[in-house]
């Protein structure tokens, strides 16, 4: 083998090794920009009857360095899934309506899906969610891209006592 040879096998070699540094740092930004979220204490409501609408409650963390906005949700098993919040009007009436462009998730905040309070709306299911199941939800943020999730059906959160919830059995 030629010296000139050699050295093109060389400078071969540590341009493919420049390259593999350079794609593993680079998947190593991407992979840390896709999980900027975190969700813990995720669990939905069982249906009751024949209904075909519940609700999944969950505290949603941004570890991430950027604000980011919960921008949807979904469910292959349900027809409609909506942001909600539940609010007291003037009138001294709960009313609960979808959030309007968005939930925003402050950096190094975390926002709190409780009963009575801001939730995921699930409707049009396709079948009955009894406790003990699961329901798989995808939540799509707009810096965050989508997370995938498997909610427990629960009547109250893992560990949570029975007072914990209050009544909200309505979703």
């Amino acid at each position: 083998m030629g010296r000139m040879t050699r050295h093109r096998i060389e400078i071969g070699l540590a341009l493919a090794i420049t390259l593999a540094a350079f794609l593993f740092v680079a998947l190593a930004v991407w992979a840390e920009e896709r999980t900027s979220i975190a969700v813990s204490e995720a669990w939905v409501r069982p249906t009751i009857g024949e209904g075909r609408v519940t609700a999944a409650y969950m505290t949603i963390q941004n570890i991430g360095t950027d604000t980011d906005v919960l921008r949807s949700a979904s469910s292959p098993k349900a027809a409609r899934v909506e942001i909600h919040e539940t609010k007291m009007t003037d009138e001294g009436v709960m009313k609960m309506r979808p959030v309007e462009n968005g939930l925003t998730v402050d950096r190094g905040g975390a926002v709190s899906m409780k009963p009575g309070g801001l939730h995921i709306m699930i409707m049009g299911l396709d079948e009955k969610l009894p406790e003990g199941a699961t329901l798989p939800l995808t939540l799509d943020f707009a810096k965050a891209g989508k997370v995938q999730l498997t909610v427990p059906v629960a009547t109250r959160p893992a560990g949570a006592s029975k007072d914990a919830t209050g009544d909200h059995s309505h979703h």
